[in-house]
């Protein structure tokens, strides 16, 4: 993390620096024999001149008013900063990797079998105090404080533990459940390589002091030991030695399907401004018979009926405007109303009963059955979407182009059953066209719509579609927004909606008639992954019949998807190294001696007046430049610094577009028993054929990252490698030794047979509803086993 971001935040959050008493650092030099031992000590210094803290740790939301972590503290907070970003959260990762820093002793290392073994490191889920706990018993003034342990995580289940650097790493190995909050515990078990156990730091040994007997001198002082002894009381009550702790800290994961869950909600309310508009169809021509098409005079599509129309969506990003070029870039979600954290705050009687503007009656409307009724009284400035406020503002309407087919025939007497159909980054809807022959002959309907910034949806220069799409110099960071993170979260948010808005508008469509008990969804790479969400929000019981039914989905076909995007992102093979190169350029202290290699070793200077295309070309270099500096020990410092750049990087991208992120949806999905299907290609059969080059089968770096984590949530079994048709008792999984990452759509991308294949699958398991899948050619398939 940005350290200078940090320790001011902690620093104005804990008032334990500054004016009217000692500081913890003129504590420790008062206190008797101040020789400081060669200890390792764990890092904790909150109160030093330049603090320092290891995250996520729920310090930081000491001082909030909206219920969100303070690293964007000041007048003008600059969100296009990841550390500054994380100020937007409720809470902190559910599945980050995070690290906890040792001040190493001289001479001395971490030893890493003692950190690797189990109660070394523990995690407990635990009950906080504060006015408004679920439990009552935690009901206090006291908010913070631990009250009581819920359940300890399991190491070697939940999560692992390892040596990083001067650092202990936890790594999760299942999504921790949203918010909720997480004890982290180090023990003396913790040793370096000359057997001394780690200490606490003197900080923290301060603070673990008991309150009553051995109280801290100032209030901000006593307050944090009060707090540390809390977390303390706790765990040893739990049969863990006080005196072997040596540091623990709170963590609140954030809310994850809250905010999409009130759309879903508001879409569906009689009248409502959130509600998509009326949907019309009407058929154009067979797909084969359209002109300039790959399938252009292709018999397989004669059948293929083509419909187009359009309908209106609540776009909740930034449309681009005359005035505002960039503003689909630059506007993520916001709040519609005041957040109900900042109102409960409000003294009695300062609130008006009446609403002040027709946007705060529409806040008082919508949640006027709600413990905290929101309001739009202008208290609330920054209008953070949270658990405390998840009623996104509508920025405008826009109109989206629809594409559906039908065979080309009379419907059934229930109307055609359909398959809502979303592309990938940098494809369109009209590339998933090609998957509707095999669709066709099972007797589907079809629709798609084009992602947020892609094909038809994109703006003046602003574009994620690729040549196939008809779109020059497209570019998939237009979607994936490395220089705004909460963008990249919110494009996410805004692929889920409009899926559940498209699915929701069905059902009441004109010119076309469709079944709308036998809904399901089929989604490639990105669409997969929003797509899973989707499905996973759609399908979760909102209590309401109608409304269930308005929305369910029966069955969800996934090819090449994946979980912990912006980590698996920096490990895929197309789009890792834009990412390295796209850090390393926006790192004040590294950018130079990357310009200064990229002038002798590239063309790439050419191209510096187009910050894209000359990121784009720095791509190219960037893995060479690191394999330079590996080279020389004159240049190990400014590697290890680029590493640690890129890690925190990591941690700050995940934790923002977490609730975005299928894995934190995975639960919800198999809940809901939604049948699903997912194809990956793993490579290492014919044709040469490799893994997938864009997302990864399994990253090296996190556990949770990549196609196979998530088909692990979702409790996916392996398809067996053997012809004909196969009964499917839950989730599965077909795992290609033939083919890429677009052969579901396209048989020159790789192999023809993993295409027929894929298809074949996917329309088998649709027509079945899950409940069956036909294996037409074993040889493109890895055993199950």
């Amino acid at each position: 993390m940005n350290k200078l971001t940090l320790s001011v935040a902690v620093a104005v959050a804990l008032g334990l620096t500054g004016c009217g008493g000692d500081s913890l650092d003129d504590i420790k030099q008062d206190t008797g024999d101040n020789t400081v031992k060669p200890y390792s000590r764990v890092v904790f210094d909150p109160g030093a001149a330049t603090p320092r803290l290891s995250v996520p740790n729920d310090l930081l939301f000491q001082g909030t008013t909206d219920g969100t972590l303070t690293t964007d503290s000041g007048t003008e907070p600059d969100y296009t900063n990841p550390q500054v970003a994380l100020g937007a959260l409720d809470g902190w990762s559910t599945q980050s990797p995070y690290s906890i820093a040792v001040d190493i002793a001289p001479g001395a290392a971490l030893e890493a079998s003692s950190v690797q073994q189990p109660g070394a490191v523990r995690l407990f889920e635990v009950v906080m105090q504060g006015s408004t706990s679920a439990v009552e018993e935690c009901r206090t003034a006291n908010q913070g404080f631990a009250c009581q342990v819920v359940a300890e995580l399991t190491f070697g289940q939940d999560f692992v533990t390892a040596v990083s650097g001067n650092s202990i790493a936890v790594v999760p190995l299942r999504p921790l459940k949203p918010a909720t909050t997480y004890m982290t515990v180090l023990t003396s078990l913790i040793e370096d390589n000359n057997g001394n156990s780690v200490a606490p730091s003197t900080s923290y040994e301060l603070v673990k002091q008991d309150d009553e007997t051995l109280p801290l001198s100032t209030p901000s002082q006593l307050s944090l030991q009060k707090l540390i002894n809390s977390f303390e009381d706790v765990i040893e009550a739990e049969g863990v030695n006080r005196d072997s702790i040596i540091y623990t800290a709170a963590m609140t994961t954030q809310s994850i399907s809250n905010v999409l869950a009130t759309v879903k909600s508001l879409m569906a309310a009689p009248g409502s401004p959130y509600a998509p508009s009326a949907l019309e169809v009407a058929a154009v021509a067979p797909v084969s018979m359209l002109p300039g098409t790959p399938l252009t005079g292709n018999p397989s599509f004669d059948n293929v009926m083509l419909y187009s129309g359009s309908f209106n969506l609540p776009y909740y990003l930034g449309a681009q405007t005359a005035s505002a070029t960039s503003a689909p870039l630059s506007t993520r979600w916001t709040a519609a109303c005041d957040s109900g954290a900042i109102l409960a705050q409000a003294p009695a009687g300062t609130i008006p009963a009446a609403a002040q503007s027709q946007n705060d009656g529409v806040c008082m409307a919508l949640t006027a059955t709600q413990a905290v009724q929101l309001r739009d009284l202008g208290l609330d400035s920054r209008r953070h979407l949270t658990k405390f406020n998840p009623i996104p503002k509508i920025n405008s309407y826009e109109s989206v182009d629809v594409i559906m087919t039908a065979p080309n025939a009379p419907a059934p007497a229930a109307g055609w059953p359909v398959v809502i159909m979303a592309h990938g980054i940098t494809s369109c809807k009209e590339n998933m066209l090609a998957v509707t022959a095999a669709l066709t002959q099972q007797g589907f309907a079809t629709v798609a719509i084009d992602q947020p910034l892609h094909g038809s949806r994109g703006f003046t220069g602003i574009n994620a579609s690729g040549e196939s799409c008809g779109v020059a110099n497209g570019n998939a960071t237009v979607y994936m927004n490395l220089s705004n993170l909460l963008v990249t979260r919110d494009n996410l948010r805004q692929s889920i909606a409009d899926t559940l808005a498209l699915r929701l508008a069905l059902n009441s469509i004109e010119g076309i008639s469709l079944n709308m008990a036998n809904v399901q969804l089929l989604g490639m790479s990105l669409g997969s992954i929003t797509g899973s969400s989707a499905v996973a929000v759609a399908n979760t019981p909102s209590g309401i019949t109608a409304v269930d039914a308005a929305y369910n989905m029966k069955s969800a076909a996934l090819s090449v998807p994946g979980g912990a995007v912006a980590n698996f992102l920096l490990e895929s093979a197309n789009f890792g190294a834009l990412i390295r190169a796209s850090v390393i350029l926006g790192a004040d202290a590294l950018q130079p001696g990357f310009v200064d290699y990229l002038e002798d070793e590239s063309p790439c200077m050419a191209l510096a007046a187009n910050p894209a295309s000359f990121t784009g070309c720095a791509a190219q270099y960037v893995d060479a430049y690191l394999a330079s500096l590996a080279e020389s020990e004159s240049t190990a410092a400014t590697l290890a610094a680029i590493r640690a750049t890129i890690s925190q990087f990591a941690f700050a991208a995940q934790t923002i577009t977490d609730a975005g992120d299928p894995n934190n949806y995975a639960q919800l999905l198999v809940a809901s028993e939604t049948p699903v299907y997912i194809s990956e290609v793993i490579g290492s059969g014919i044709n040469s054929a490799t893994s997938d080059r864009v997302i990864p089968n399994q990253t090296v770096g996190m556990p949770l990252g990549g196609t196979e984590p998530l088909a692990k949530l979702l409790g996916a079994t392996a398809i067996n490698a053997v012809a004909g048709p196969q009964q499917l008792a839950g989730n599965v999984i077909a795992r290609f030794t033939a083919g890429t990452h677009s052969s579901l759509l396209d048989p020159a991308a790789g192999s023809a047979a993993a295409t027929v294949e894929m298809q074949t699958h996917v329309a088998s398991f649709l027509a079945t509803q899950g409940a069956s899948v036909v294996v037409a050619n074993p040889a493109v398939l890895a055993p199950a086993n």
